[in-house]
């Protein structure tokens, strides 16, 4: 995009972790947001973050499963902001077990809201990001969209898919103004943990909040001031963290490359 500065900006899932740092962001560049989120009251606080940098801001409380709460919310945002330029499809879930123990009900849940959740997203407000005179997408996949990890299969099968719906959405959208981004997260500090499922949800949850995790993850603001960056000079992929990047040289250079991640955590998933 030619500048971030005085357009409207739409984050889903952004009432906390990534999502409110790139509200933020977005706002210290000069944009206006909608704030999308399940939590009313988190989307509140990241809209209160954003009209204290001097920009405005709404809020809207959305499950993004719910395509007919999507389409409405992108009606609600065009209605209130006049238009619509900037959408990030940042909500998400994880969860962490193996394959064979996830319940039908978690695998719903996950793909509905981490894959679903992005379609919806796409399709509604890809026709106000059209009428704009220039417009960006961003969907958040992650590092397990380059490698899919065992006992991690449901969260590597939802953001795999995410990174080759992007990759097709950008050279469908190549000859438009809309612009589109997928963004590979490493592990990064939020609360996504916290809300996981899985038969292994508690050590993963444990982990997020362990003495070492500042350590070994990395900040949201790491992942906003990235996809800032990708929306500016219109990036098709942005890698986020020595992990992520570490993951993505391996999948270049190393094509059997899960096999040994498996060998490895099945020695210590019990």
């Amino acid at each position: 995009m030619r500048t971030i500065t005085d357009r409207v900006a739409v984050v889903t899932g952004g009432g906390s972790g990534i999502g409110r740092a790139t509200c933020e962001a977005l706002a210290r560049r000069g944009a206006d947001v909608a704030v999308l989120d399940v939590s009313e009251q988190n989307a509140a606080e990241s809209a209160d973050l954003v009209r204290s940098i001097g920009r405005r801001a709404s809020v809207h409380t959305v499950d993004v499963r719910d395509a007919e709460r999507v389409q409405a919310v992108a009606d609600e945002v065009v209605e209130h902001h006049g238009a619509c330029h900037i959408l990030v499809n940042n909500a998400g879930v994880t969860s962490a077990g193996g394959f064979e123990e996830e319940s039908l009900d978690d695998l719903h849940w996950i793909v509905d809201i981490n894959v679903w959740g992005v379609v919806h997203g796409c399709r509604a407000f890809l026709p106000a990001l059209r009428a704009a005179d220039e417009g960006h997408i961003v969907n958040m996949s992650s590092m397990v969209g380059l490698l899919g990890l065992p006992h991690n299969v449901a969260y590597s099968l939802t953001k795999g898919a995410v990174r080759s719906f992007t990759e097709a959405l950008r050279a469908e959208l190549v000859t438009t103004d809309v612009g589109v981004t997928v963004v590979f997260p490493g592990a990064i500090r939020t609360n996504i943990t916290n809300a996981a499922r899985g038969t292994h949800a508690a050590r993963l949850a444990t982990m997020g909040q362990s003495r070492l995790a500042p350590l070994a993850m990395r900040p949201p603001s790491s992942v906003a001031k990235r996809i800032v960056h990708a929306i500016e000079k219109d990036r098709a992929r942005v890698t986020v963290g020595p992990d992520a990047r570490a993951v993505d040289l391996l999948t270049r250079v190393y094509p059997s490359r899960s096999g040994l991640v498996g060998r490895v955590t099945s020695k210590v998933k019990t």
